[in-house]
């Protein structure tokens, strides 16, 4: 070994040696975070279970922050600003834009939220929404307001009545305002919203802040938790008042509303949650939402009185735990994303000092301030159903319910990640319904450049429709059970037309049977008088071949929707007579 090398190597060894003995957090971070990452790889394969990813035209353009599939079974997509798009579903699965409904006029209002009613039906379409009336560095509206009580309490609910046959918006009724919606980085609001099996209204919440306390960056605005922030609550929407709207600012706002009232409409669920941005109530009973973890160098608020970091809770919260937890000011690291199994009136680690909750997630193992050692998680702290890891941004989230894939997927939560650009599986089970076995999704088709923010199953057909943040469209992803399923497209963007699949289908299967257009050769033409009364049974005759055995069954070689292409083309042939 020459001098050179020599010196090189002793520089090397002396400076790894420095840094491990002055700071030997930043390594224990550096590993931390890269064990965190890898050991929240998904780790299940799926076998014979694959999506193909179709793009959809130009109507399917827009910033959709919730996706959802109405009584009438049409989709509804909520946009960042407000308006609602209602699209009809072809029978191959791609998106015809119906009807923009304005439920504000041309006037902005930054919208999450999106959930039909339980007492909706196809006539009668009642949707509840989520907004703020202010803009947010996710997107800013030149024409909403920037001053509404200095962006602090601008959250808001509604409940909006929508016509089945126009673009009409028959009746807004503003129904919550002044949920808590500041923070220094205006990010954070009242989120997707979901019914429970007991017909009430369950929506997170988003914090005001990184980790529980003040976050006092300089150039921001300096925040502080809210009574209802960093929350799921529930709304019982069969009991509301006759005055509305309900205001919901609480008393460290200024306001009157106390959630701990036996009477209160709105009350808290379950607290702790720092950004829930979706939820799902599975059919095991289950709620499971997503959870955004805060990033590193936030502060923390303290249980000591004599602390300058000390905030006294809500007059009904009487604390009688540890009064030397610490305030972190700088805590490090940056925190994982995860997943809760929501329990009513359980902690999930975001604190929040007016609730008294002052610990961090697990408390010292989850913080590396030696301030923090030896502190132990809140004694009502519930954990977590899944650990996603650092940076994922899980947002959208789904239970995949259809019976495509002999079943394979059912039952399994689908969730959009956002920084990793595709979806992940999570199969939920065991003694508690946590998860218990997670899959990658990219690895059957589910991925997607764009950052995916919500996503929607069609229960008819096992299609799953993803609203992209940054592509700004809705993608979707069509199961394939077999290679004839396979979505084809033409050379441009937008896919071949279902009548189009369905004639390509009939002239290899059909056409030698009951000839060119449906004239009849071999079989029976299907164009005739006599043929016109039979219409209704067209697609049973297709599946299961006809009474005498003359025609076989298809339903072991096309697929449903393959079947339903053939049935719309057989239909659409010029009947003889029939004209």
């Amino acid at each position: 070994m020459n001098p050179k090398t020599q010196r090189i190597l002793v520089v090397l060894f002396f400076g790894v040696l420095a840094v491990l003995i002055f700071y030997p957090n930043r390594v224990n971070r550096y590993v931390k975070r890269k064990y965190r990452a890898y050991i929240t790889v998904p780790k299940g394969t799926l076998n014979e279970v694959f999506f193909q990813k179709v793009e959809l035209g130009s109507e399917v353009k827009g910033l959709y922050t919730s996706l959802v599939f109405g009584p009438d079974h049409k989709l509804y997509a909520g946009e960042i600003d407000g308006k609602i798009k209602r699209f009809q579903v072809q029978p191959s699965g791609e998106l015809r834009l119906e009807h923009t409904f304005k439920p504000y006029g041309e006037e902005s209002k930054f919208s999450i939220g999106l959930a039909f009613d339980p007492a909706s039906t196809s006539d009668s379409l009642i949707v509840w929404v989520t907004y703020s009336e202010t803009s947010s560095n996710w997107a800013e509206f030149p024409d909403s307001h920037q001053d509404f009580d200095g962006e602090i309490w601008a959250g808001c609910m509604a409940r909006l009545r929508l016509s089945s046959t126009t673009g009409k918006v028959v009746r807004n009724d503003l129904i919550l305002k002044g949920l808590p919606r500041f923070g220094p980085n205006e990010e954070n609001f009242a989120n997707s919203i979901v019914f429970g099996p007991d017909r009430k209204l369950y929506f997170g919440q988003g914090a005001n802040t990184g980790m529980g306390w003040c976050d006092c960056e300089e150039g921001q605005a300096p925040s502080r938790e809210a009574l209802l922030s960093g929350t799921v609550l529930c709304l019982n929407t069969v009991e509301l008042p006759e005055k509305l709207p309900i205001v919901v600012k609480t008393v460290d706002g200024g306001g009157s509303y106390d959630p701990y009232d036996v009477r209160a409409p709105l009350k808290i669920y379950a607290t702790g949650l720092r950004n829930a941005y979706d939820m799902v109530w599975h059919s095991n009973g289950q709620l499971y939402t997503t959870i955004n973890g805060s990033g590193g160098n936030e502060n923390t608020p303290s249980s000591d009185p004599k602390s300058p970091y000390y905030i006294p809770p809500h007059p009904e919260i009487h604390y009688t735990g540890p009064k030397d937890i610490p305030a972190i000011i700088g805590a490090q690291p940056d925190q994982n994303d995860f997943m809760a199994r929501v329990e009513e009136g359980g902690y999930y680690g975001h604190p929040n000092p007016l609730r008294a909750e002052y610990v961090l997630n697990h408390g010292g193992a989850d913080l590396d301030n030696y301030e923090y050692k030896g502190v132990e998680a809140d004694s009502n702290f519930r954990g977590f159903a899944y650990d996603f890891g650092p940076h994922v941004a899980p947002a959208g989230i789904i239970e995949y319910r259809s019976k495509t894939f002999e079943g394979k997927l059912k039952g399994c939560l689908i969730v959009a990640r956002m920084g990793r650009n595709d979806l992940v599986l999570l199969r939920p089970g065991g003694e508690k319904k946590d998860i218990v076995q997670d899959y990658d999704g990219s690895a059957i088709g589910l991925d997607l450049e764009g950052g995916p923010l919500d996503l929607v199953e069609d229960l008819e057909t096992g299609n799953i429709y993803v609203s992209g943040f940054g592509s700004k469209r809705i993608t979707l992803f069509h199961p394939l059970e077999k290679e004839s399923d396979r979505f084809v497209q033409n050379e441009g963007p937008v896919a071949k037309s279902a009548l189009e699949k369905g004639r390509e289908i009939y002239e290899v299967n059909c056409q030698l049977c009951h000839g060119v257009n449906g004239k009849g050769a071999i079989g029976p033409s299907l164009v005739d008088k006599e043929w016109g009364n039979g219409e209704d049974d067209l697609s049973l005759i297709i599946k299961n071949g006809s009474g005498d055995g003359s025609m076989p069954a298809w339903k072991h070689k096309l697929s449903e929707n393959q079947i339903k292409w053939v049935e719309q083309y057989v239909l659409s042939l010029e009947k003889d007579g029939l004209k």
